[in-house]
């Protein structure tokens, strides 16, 4: 008989016990149709071991699928450019550091403060009231000793302007504008 035939009695359930036990093919394929309780009871008791190994192995190796090994690139994951924004932290810090002591100097008077601290003991200075500092003549520690250095706080002049434009720029940078790093 062809195995088409043998086959198709299997399936139908007509076919011979004996014939189940002289076809490991065959009876591999009716354990995993009927179960191997069912042949059992049938009486059929199944090929060697040598001979189920064997046909097992003649229907797997028919096939020779083989699967390829994934061999991840490690430096490729590992070294990947990330930027990281960060904030400007010393160009914010110096930007209200700056707009802190220009906007005293104009209300307050930088004069004052040093009066308070004991730093100034100047008459003109803590007597008179004249505290707010003009800039250009007092960039110098000889310039702060000087009385033309000197005037009644409320004033602006351009050079105050300048320094507040500047100095809020500096904040604006700092608080808005992130600079890029990049880590490996």
């Amino acid at each position: 008989m062809s195995d088409t035939e043998l086959m198709k009695k299997l399936l139908d359930g007509t076919l011979n016990p004996v014939e189940l036990d002289n076809n490991p093919h065959l009876y591999v394929l009716a354990e995993r149709i009927y179960g191997r309780e069912a042949l059992e009871e049938m009486g059929v008791i199944g090929p060697k071991i040598d001979s189920y190994t064997a046909a097992e192995n003649k229907s797997v190796s028919s096939l020779d699928v083989e699967i390829p090994e994934f061999m991840p690139d490690i430096n490729a994951i590992t070294k990947q450019d990330i930027t990281v924004k960060k904030r400007r932290k010393i160009t914010l810090l110096i930007g209200i550091a700056g707009l802190g002591a220009i906007l005293t100097n104009i209300f307050i008077g930088m004069g004052e403060i040093l009066c308070s601290l004991g730093i100034a003991n100047m008459k003109e200075i803590c007597v008179e009231g004249k505290t707010q500092v003009v800039w250009l003549n007092g960039m110098t520690w000889d310039g702060l000793h000087e009385i033309d250095t000197w005037k009644e706080p409320g004033s602006i002049e351009i050079f105050d302007i300048s320094l507040i434009v500047l100095f809020s720029l500096m904040t604006l940078i700092g608080l808005f504008f992130k600079k890029r790093v990049s880590t490996s």
